[in-house]
């Protein structure tokens, strides 16, 4: 196994040493999958510099370490699924009311039986109906089922019936492929990311259809047919409690689940297959990180090429069976671009991955040490300008510690509108970005010269009131100044 500390962070897996617990035979289960997390939680426990035997005495024994790993896999997901089932539960709510409002336009609008498609000069895409099946609205359609709104492009490409189970299983393959990559490659940060965005975006999709009704794509009457009998008539005999949409849900009606109307804002399997799409792409980006450049490329390339000829094919389909607006569809794309690439969610993410790992703690600089790294940074820099150009600009001592990011955002090159201009350096295939806030930055600059720190801080539009003269290192330095 390739063992290099130097080009390691402070927050970044230790790895085996013979001071580092191996799960033994009877966890012989967590040794591909979980080694990564395993040594992270040991040492971040123990610290360093413990033997194999402290760990009964002054750490998290062999089973507390197996359950805490195991939390630490399983609460992301446990948190993506409770969201999802409040999602069904509020899209419920939003068939509900969609239900309720047609049930009322059907009885004040009284439907003309002699008006036929053609007799109109703009052809729309509202629901025309020949012979039971939806029709473009030519060839003398016979009635229109209304409740849906018009939709050009849904005009434009016509109808046709799909399998909506066929729709869920093109949906499922990336998450099935996702799930063992991210199990076998441990990478518990992406992996929380995934299910952090899923169970936000899961959320947001229920939230939305209950808020406001959006007439569904297929209209009024593709919407009985599918809630069927039963459904219908639960919805029309059913008062707005919570309890009874939850308890419909669990266990449906006579034991029969039934489907969902005007869930429409955003499209749930655009978003689902989108977002472990990206998950995958992210995994293949982190596996092939040491391979030799133009092996990584194809497989990278294989990967979006697989994954936007899959989108692109579970969107046609979407729309070609009118399952969705296209503005539904567009809305997850761009909502799922947003939050995968938030650092905000990869803040809580990366903090969920470290959490609970106390490790020894570092005993905070003293004065002298302040003044010490001050000291040597100045010699430096001298040593530098006695060389001259290119070498005499001003530079920053920054503890090792600093260099551990709040977050890691990586922006695959389809959430870059600009990914063009990144052929040069070789970073087209995606780029990782890392975050520090304005207190990491005044750790960083704290032994830098008063212009210096004035410099950057216009540059970076950090305050020199606060972030750098409040900074701790900076006050110790200036609390007690030398005579």
């Amino acid at each position: 196994m390739h063992d290099e500390d130097s080009d390691r962070t402070p927050l970044q897996p230790v790895p085996y040493s013979a001071n580092s617990w191996e799960p033994g035979w009877r966890h012989i289960f967590l040794i591909a999958p979980f080694r990564e997390t395993m040594r992270r939680e040991y040492n971040g426990t123990m610290g360093d510099d413990h033997t194999i035997d402290d760990k009964v005495e002054g750490g998290r024994k062999q089973w507390q370490m197996v359950l805490w790993v195991f939390t630490k896999w399983a609460l992301p997901m446990f948190v993506t699924g409770c969201c999802t089932f409040a999602c069904m539960v509020l899209l419920h709510v939003g068939t509900y009311y969609y239900v309720h409002e047609m049930h009322m336009l059907a009885h004040l609008f009284k439907r003309n039986e002699h008006m036929q498609s053609d007799d109109f000069n703009v052809t729309l895409s509202i629901g025309w109906r020949e012979e039971g099946n939806l029709t473009d609205g030519h060839g003398r359609a016979k009635s229109l089922s209304f409740g849906s709104l018009n939709h050009p492009i849904h005009l434009a490409m016509g109808f046709s019936q799909v399998d909506i189970s066929m729709l869920d299983k093109i949906a499922a393959c990336f998450p099935v492929i996702f799930v063992l990559m991210a199990v076998l490659m441990d990478e518990l940060g992406v992996w929380t990311k995934v299910m952090f965005c899923n169970a936000l975006l899961a959320i947001w999709k229920g939230l939305f259809a209950a808020m406001t009704t959006v007439p569904d794509s297929k209209g009024w009457h593709e919407c009985t047919v599918r809630l069927g009998d039963t459904g219908l008539r639960w919805m029309m005999e059913a008062k707005m409690d919570p309890m009874a949409f939850i308890k419909m849900e669990l266990f449906g009606v006579n034991g029969v689940h039934i489907r969902w109307c005007a869930d429409m804002m955003f499209s749930g399997h655009t978003y689902f297959t989108t977002l472990y799409a990206l998950g995958l792409y992210e995994l293949a980006y982190l596996f092939t990180r040491e391979w030799d450049k133009k092996y990584r490329v194809l497989c990278l390339g294989l990967v979006a090429l697989i994954a936007i000829g899959e989108q692109v094919v579970e969107v046609y389909f979407v729309l070609l069976n009118r399952f969705h607006y296209t503005m539904d569809v567009v809305m997850a794309i761009l909502l799922t671009f947003l939050f995968f690439t938030n650092s905000a969610i990869a803040e809580v993410c990366k903090r969920w991955v470290y959490f609970g790992l106390g490790g020894k703690k570092r005993k905070r600089w003293g004065k002298e040490m302040a003044r010490w790294v001050v000291r040597k940074r100045e010699e430096l820099v001298g040593e530098l300008k006695k060389k001259g150009p290119p070498y005499d600009t001003g530079m920053a001592m920054i503890p090792f510690k600093e260099l551990g990011a709040d977050a890691d955002v990586f922006v695959p090159p389809c959430c870059n509108p600009c990914c063009c201009l990144h052929i040069k350096d070789g970073t087209f295939a995606g780029t990782r970005h890392h975050v520090y806030d304005d207190e990491d930055l005044g750790d960083m600059l704290f032994a830098c010269t008063s212009v210096e720190q004035q410099q950057m801080c216009d540059h970076m539009r950090l305050s020199m009131s606060y972030d750098i003269k409040q900074n701790k290192n900076f006050k110790l330095l200036h609390q007690d100044p030398e005579p």
